[in-house]
């Protein structure tokens, strides 16, 4: 007799609320199959597992996957989750694909909604998620352990790195990419098992170049950093920003020492009078200031110059950036009803020579 095909999906959705990040486990599988001797039905066995689950247990209707630990997520957090599937010893060889779906994690802006970046207007932003994805297979495996995916060729900043943003994935009709590249497969009789780990992070630094506001272009490009190494308060992405703006002699320190040349001098030299003249005054006991109105409004006029030009660069700092994309972002995503991830894991049986 002919076995026709058999097929099986699981799927995994995470959860993102606007108050915090819960998982739940979504799945459905279809055998289809016909024969009038049941004893000849091959066997049909992959399953799945995450690592919360119990251990040993193998499911073919659905699994637990929480892949943000049921945590609310803030910039710059990060994590990882892994999850496991067999062939379970089917009778039949199978081919097997796990799709990915980050489709809202994508374009947060629209045409109507921009978001103002470091005092620029009219800026896109995205839900600032990298994700990095690997696979192993168990020890004394039959199989080849599956090919990983990358969108990225050598032309990209992000090519070798293992990292990923969802929006430079090609995804179908539904938001589903696969994960691998190539087609997979398990033997006949395999009972190997592959496990996938999902790295993920918050990480703005591989989104904040794309605005092209002054902080970020020429010679202040940023390099995208997924260094999750804090030898500091932060992420080592944001505590450069960071730095540059709060460290001794940075921004707010260059801010900080114009405003104060400014009411210095205002101490000792007064406040113009409105028609334009500068009052007369002394700079120091029974010492006039011999200086001209035309010479005091130079001078006056310099350091507020220079007060003005160091609060932008506070404003238009790499931080004020980062923080500026983090704020529409985490608000945007708040708004929502939920966000999902989703993983669909699923089996194919490989055609009867």
């Amino acid at each position: 007799m002919k076995i026709s095909k058999i097929l099986m999906a699981l799927l995994v959705a995470v959860v993102i609320t606007s108050s915090n990040i819960v998982s739940s486990t979504m799945a459905r599988y279809t055998d289809v199959y016909s024969g009038g001797d049941a004893a000849l039905i091959a066997k049909w066995n992959l399953g799945a597992r995450g690592e919360d689950d119990i251990d040993g247990e193998f499911y073919n209707k659905g699994f637990t996957f929480d892949l943000f630990n049921g945590q609310s997520i803030k910039p710059m957090d990060f994590g990882e989750k892994s999850f496991t599937f067999r062939g379970g010893g089917s009778d039949v060889a199978m081919t097997y694909d796990v799709k990915m779906n980050a489709a809202d994690l994508m374009q947060l802006t629209t045409a109507e909604t921009k978001a103002t970046i470091a005092t620029e207007a009219g800026q896109d932003v995205f839900a600032p998620f990298i994700f990095k994805i690997t696979a192993e297979i168990s020890d004394g495996a039959t199989d080849t352990v599956p090919t990983v995916f990358s969108p990225y060729t050598g032309s990209s900043p992000y090519y070798g790195t293992g990292w990923f943003r969802p929006k430079d994935v090609t995804a179908d009709e539904d938001g589903y990419f696969s994960i691998f590249s190539g087609t997979p497969n398990f033997s006949a009789g395999s009972n190997d098992e592959v496990t996938i780990t999902v790295y993920w992070q918050w990480n703005t630094s591989y989104y904040i170049n794309d605005t092209n506001i002054a902080a970020v272009t020429a010679p202040h490009v940023v390099p995208a950093d997924p260094s999750t190494e804090i030898a500091g308060r932060y992420l080592p992405y944001y505590q450069d920003a960071y730095d540059e703006y709060y460290g001794p002699g940075g921004l707010l320190d260059r801010y900080n020492a114009a405003a104060n040349a400014v009411e210095d001098y205002l101490a000792v030299h007064g406040s113009p009078n409105a028609d334009g003249t500068w009052p007369p005054h002394d700079i120091a006991a029974d010492t006039p200031c011999t200086l001209s109105d035309a010479e005091h409004f130079a001078q006056y006029h310099g350091l507020i110059l220079a007060a003005n030009e160091a609060l932008t660069a506070c404003q238009t700092s790499l931080l004020a950036a980062y923080d500026d994309y983090d704020t529409f972002a985490v608000n945007a995503l708040q708004a929502r009803e939920s966000v999902k991830v989703l993983f669909r894991v699923s089996g194919e049986q490989v055609a009867p020579q």
